[in-house]
């Protein structure tokens, strides 16, 4: 067959013009994540180490335009960028540890990415110009004390009175939830287990309160919070997407939050990489570099074995994200790319644990401290495996793909 026709085959698939490069604007974009990310470290180097919050997070990312990356430029310092650019800056914000990055997750991702897709144009122009120059952050209120991967068992209810919604309820386990200063919550009419909304509530007000919460097996450095909700007035303007969907909102909330983690999990093995190279090619024991005794330099291929096989279907659901993104009404193309994000959430996630668990073997002893970065992303990245769809639920939906409908476990 003759070139001319190859390119014309119906039967060739997109895998005939496979690029493994960056465009020059990703290039351009990733310079200025770089150098705000090398700003970040020190910062949140000192901060873990003390079981700080970092502050620092949101003024560096401000001053380098970074808030509203994926945002439509009409839209304050929205950059426009597609699906595939915000996860590959999101892989670079990994490096710098899953507390930075999820504050990505909870702003962006779940909460401006949100209400970008769901939101009637004059809530679009209220709020989002504010949100991608940091004077308001975002988070996403889904999760309650007693509902987690079963969103149907929520709680937190609402009823209409003259011009307002009241919500009553609590969230647990909220990303940014005890700094944003818009959330998106959910919540069902008051007596009914069905008709989910989703409102906008600002923190200010009248009935909610937030608080963070402490004590966290990790992420010392971002913010987890409680939110709580006693005849909180919502004004009616302020409903999130049509009245009843709020199921739909929340579940494509989820496509943007699982890519953002898988994203993050790549740049975190790509970090312990890096620091499992560096600490094998320094230390020495028995009179001899430790990167070359064969058992370390075992772990460190598995590693890069992991990191490559986790980032190229990352980046394949980025992708089809993106395509996805572009192509609103074709449920067939949203559906496959749910289902590759959730594959590239659930691979990056566990590889990325796995290969914070291999790094600190390589450091040894030293591994066991938080002095180093390994053990930092041994607890750190455990999450993971746990927000935005636990491994279960993730095994079942993928699995339920191939199987059918009616393998569904929870039907």
């Amino acid at each position: 067959m003759q070139q001319e026709e190859l390119r014309d085959s119906k039967d060739i698939s997109d895998l005939s013009v496979m690029n493994f490069e960056i465009s020059d604007e990703q290039r351009l974009v990733l310079k200025v994540v770089d150098e705000a990310c090398k700003k970040i470290r020190p910062i949140e180097d000192k901060c873990y180490l003390e079981h700080k919050f970092n502050d620092k997070v949101l003024p560096i990312f401000k001053n380098a335009h970074l808030l509203g990356l994926p945002i439509s430029g009409k839209y304050g310092e929205g950059q426009g960028a597609d699906a595939l650019t915000y996860a590959l800056a999101l892989e670079r914000v990994g490096q710098e540890g899953t507390g930075v990055r999820t504050f990505f997750s909870g702003h962006t991702s779940l909460g401006q990415l949100t209400l970008q897709k769901w939101g009637s144009e004059e809530q679009k122009e209220r709020y989002l110009p504010k949100t991608t120059t940091g004077e308001m952050i975002m988070a996403f209120g889904l999760t309650e004390p007693t509902a987690g991967s079963d969103p149907g068992s929520l709680k937190t209810n609402f009823e209409p009175r003259g011009n307002y919604f009241y919500l009553n309820g609590s969230k647990a386990w909220i990303s940014n939830g005890s700094i944003a200063d818009l959330i998106v919550v959910f919540a069902y009419p008051k007596g009914k287990t069905e008709g989910m909304c989703a409102f906008l509530v600002e923190k200010n007000s009248e009935g909610f309160e937030a608080s963070p919460i402490k004590n966290k097996l990790g992420l010392p450095t971002s913010d987890t919070g409680l939110l709580y909700f006693s005849d909180c007035k919502v004004p009616k303007e302020n409903m999130l997407g049509p009245i009843g969907k709020g199921l739909s909102v929340a579940y494509t909330a989820l496509m943007s939050g699982r890519l953002s983690v898988a994203a993050g999990c790549v740049g975190v093995t790509q970090d312990c990489l890096n620091e499992a190279v560096r600490y094998a090619q320094e230390r020495v024991q028995h009179k001899k570099k430790i990167g070359k005794h064969q058992l370390v330099q075992r772990e460190i291929a598995k590693i890069s074995v992991d990191l490559e096989a986790s980032r190229l279907l990352t980046y394949r659901a980025a992708l089809l994200k993106a395509k996805s993104d572009a192509k609103p009404n074709d449920s067939g193309l949203r559906n496959e790319a749910d289902w590759i994000i959730a594959q590239a959430k659930y691979c990056a996630a566990n590889v990325s644990f796995r290969s914070a668990d291999r790094a600190v073997q390589v450091f040894g002893a030293n591994g066991f401290s938080f002095e180093n970065r390994p053990a930092r992303h041994l607890v750190d990245t455990r999450v993971c495996r746990i927000y935005e769809g636990t491994d279960q639920i993730l095994e079942q939906k993928i699995a339920v793909k191939l199987l059918g409908n009616e393998y569904e476990a929870f039907s």
